[in-house]
């Protein structure tokens, strides 16, 4: 019975060391993920839908998003306060795939998640997605430190527009 006793505790020991003695998961983030560094902060938000398809009338919103990082800088999280509801992203660098992802989730139930390249040139992050036949391309475009646009466009393959966005965000001091 004591053989058995010391087995079990060396094992739950081994755990815990193996645990908590692990490599920091910040210490090994990916270099890529520095480029979503300039949309750290607190910004306020003004967007348009244009008439399309899912939006018969144009409507504008207002709001202030906040990102930081989370999961041990892992992911860059974006909760948004707006006018037209309450929003999470999560943006990240996927390794394996080779390129950046994020997840999109509004409070009326809309969820996208989305691939994407950086183009350090234009200073551009442009992600697309398939929306069960549809395509979704967005861009974010960094303007300077305390401004970045974004756009976002849904079409099917002949072309007609299901949604067609943009927005500008401005850094609040």
């Amino acid at each position: 019975m004591t053989s058995n006793v010391s087995w079990l505790t060396y094992l739950t020991i081994s755990y815990y060391l193996m645990i908590f003695s692990a490599a920091d998961p910040a210490k090994s983030k990916p270099p890529e993920l520095k480029a979503l560094e300039r949309l750290v902060g607190t910004w306020n938000s003004e967007s348009v839908s244009r008439v399309a398809e899912w939006t018969p009338a144009e409507a504008r919103a207002k709001g202030v998003l906040t990102r930081e990082w989370v999961l041990y800088g892992q992911f860059l999280q974006e909760k948004g306060k707006h006018s037209s509801g309450d929003s999470i992203v999560m943006f990240s660098f996927d390794v394996k795939k080779k390129m950046y992802r994020s997840w999109f989730f509004h409070s009326d139930g809309n969820t996208t998640e989305t691939y994407g390249q950086w183009d350090e040139s234009t200073q551009t992050f442009t992600f697309t997605s398939d929306l069960n036949g549809l395509k979704n391309t967005s861009t974010i475009k960094i303007i300077d430190d305390d401004t970045h646009q974004w756009t976002a466009v849904v079409k099917d393959a002949q072309g007609k527009v299901f949604y067609d966005g943009e927005g500008k965000c401005t850094r609040l001091k």
